[in-house]
């Protein structure tokens, strides 16, 4: 036999087996777990394209505002050698607000919020503008949810359970407010926990290595949810003693040195306007504390502790109550959720501040919900058999419509003004039409300003102009400090008094700020024209000359401004 024959033969005997054995097909899987899935791919596509829509809409008509340019700017000048730098931020600083200085160019914003995980969307930013921080908190959200549903799926037996919790989380009314919201920088945090949730389920130490590092990055207090993961080891999985230590001196090993440390190299913002506002009731009128300081001083003082947990006790159960509706109150007697939410939680609970830390719609939710939903996880992996009852999951689906129409009435950060009225009584409502024009009518004004100038603007106008060196909130000022240190006017002025107007009926803040506006506007510090004006807003330059169309509108809108002042005095 010729050597290719022979060759040809014995690859051919060979191979015979082989050629022989049929592949084994994949196993199907059940049509009630197909079923199941494709409700939650269903559930999850509703929220992203909803919550895409919605976000998209709130830049269009303007119900966006300043933290949206806070952050916008932030990450923007990242793109432009200056990373954490905001003149907005600035304005926010305890060198502004309490030493009266005006805010500054290469203020650097870690010093209020210590958020190195900002870094990751400098390249998106630079891609998609405006747009990009809508899709990083929706996109965000969206993934918890479906990383939360992998988890449930594994660690449960029934797949309609696992798809109940997830449809949980994306019906959940701490979920969705503060996903139409500003752009925040803890809309990192349900995935990142969840991610290292599922790194402890399958023992994939690089994914629990990687979230565990990724937690604390996103803000300086953050790390205590490293902490909450660790009492939960040391509860249910004590043989993970040492991963548990691990975690825990991390997280807050972090948090200590970051505001003790690292923050305080900055700006003095941490110690002497957050500690302060935030947890001034332990500090016997202090007027600066560190974090530290804060704990020491809350830890001497039981009786005081025990009051802010409590009280109001309305508002606190009322919090609570709207966190577990989704899940069926099942989280407030899970004691795996209040071990892995109870440190955020009780921050939350001691606080107090402008902005209210217990508002399900406000960012602030965002670091009870990992463990909250993580813990109603393994509270239905310990009692799977009470989801076999048909009226319980009829009690639990009517708990996420609840929390749905809560949401929608609640109409959170503004974002369903199209759709529900802003005020009853007195009634304040815009249609969509009105509002379109209105914020079509405003951005195109806005495309006078040029690239880098200077501005000064009203806060709807802020997230469409954060995208420059120097932009500061209007009427707070109009000047700013160079990286000289030099004092300057800013090179334009952009006013919405229209959107003032319609909101001061109903809103003492709006009244405040349009009242503040006019004054600001009738005393600037130099001589600026008038440049252009369009359905209530108006847009001034510096050292340059009325466009006398344009100062006629302005004052007969004043003027018509002033009359609605005086027919309802405070």
């Amino acid at each position: 036999m010729p050597p290719v024959t022979w060759k040809l033969a014995v690859a051919t005997a060979g191979n015979a087996g082989s050629v022989q054995e049929k592949p084994r097909p994949l196993p199907l899987k059940p049509p009630e777990q197909v079923q199941a899935e494709r409700t939650v791919l269903v559930a999850a596509a509703l929220f992203a394209l909803t919550g895409l829509l919605l976000q998209w809409w709130r830049l269009q008509v303007l119900t966006a505002s300043y933290d949206q340019g806070i952050f916008l700017q932030t990450i923007w000048s990242g793109l432009h050698g200056h990373p954490f730098e905001s003149t907005l931020s600035s304005q926010l600083s305890t060198n502004v607000i309490h030493a009266g200085e005006p805010p500054s160019l290469g203020y650097h914003r870690l010093g209020q919020h210590f958020t190195p995980a900002l870094l990751l969307w400098v390249p998106l930013v630079g891609l998609l503008g405006i747009w990009a921080l809508p899709l990083v908190q929706v996109g965000l959200m969206t993934a918890a949810g479906l990383v939360l549903h992998r988890i449930a799926r594994e660690r449960l037996e029934d797949p309609w359970l696992a798809a109940f919790l997830a449809c949980s989380f994306f019906g959940a009314n701490a979920v969705i407010g503060p996903t139409l919201g500003n752009f925040t920088d803890l809309s990192q945090l349900p995935l990142a926990v969840l991610l290292l949730w599922y790194g402890l389920q399958r023992r994939n130490w690089w994914l629990v290595a990687l979230a565990a590092l990724a937690v604390p990055m996103i803000r300086e207090d953050t790390g205590v949810l490293l902490v909450g993961v660790s009492l939960w080891i040391l509860v249910r999985q004590r043989q993970r003693w040492p991963l548990a230590l691990g975690l825990a001196v991390m997280g807050l090993g972090w948090v200590l040195l970051v505001t003790n440390v690292l923050m305080p190299l900055f700006s003095d913002d941490n110690s002497r306007r957050f500690m302060v506002e935030n947890f001034g009731q332990y500090l016997d009128d202090a007027e600066q504390a560190s974090s530290l300081e804060v704990l020491l001083k809350a830890l001497g003082q039981p009786l005081v502790v025990l009051r802010e947990l409590i009280w109001p006790p309305g508002e606190t159960l009322r919090y609570l109550l709207a966190q577990g509706l989704p899940l069926m109150l099942v989280p407030l007697i899970s004691l795996d959720s209040w071990l892995l939410m109870g440190l955020p939680l009780l921050g939350l609970l001691l606080a107090q501040g402008s902005n209210n830390p217990l508002s399900i719609n406000l960012r602030y939710a965002l670091l009870v919900v990992p463990g909250l939903f993580a813990g109603a996880i393994e509270w239905w992996s310990r009692h799977p058999q009470t989801f076999a009852r048909r009226r319980l999951r009829r009690v639990w689906s009517g708990c996420i419509a609840l929390s749905l129409l809560f949401t929608l009435l609640a109409n959170p950060n503004r974002s369903l003004s199209f759709l529900i009225p802003d005020s009853i009584d007195p009634w304040v409502y815009s249609s969509p039409p009105r509002q379109w024009s209105h914020g079509a009518n405003a951005r195109d004004l806005l495309r006078l300003i040029p690239d880098g100038a200077s501005v000064a603007a009203t806060t709807p106008l802020i997230p469409h102009l954060a995208q420059r060196p120097v932009l500061i909130r209007f009427p707070n000022g109009v000047i700013y400090r160079d990286r000289q240190g030099r004092d300057n006017a800013v090179d334009w002025i952009a006013v919405d008094l229209d959107w003032l107007r319609r909101y001061e009926v109903a809103f003492p803040s709006d009244r405040e700020a349009l009242e503040n506006s006019l004054e600001a506007l009738s005393s600037l510090p130099e001589p600026y024209g008038v440049r252009a004006f369009s359905d209530g807003v108006v847009l001034l330059q510096r050292n340059q000359p009325d466009v006398m169309p344009a100062r006629r509108q302005l004052e007969e809108l004043i003027g018509s401004i002033q009359q609605q002042l005086n027919s309802h005095p405070d």
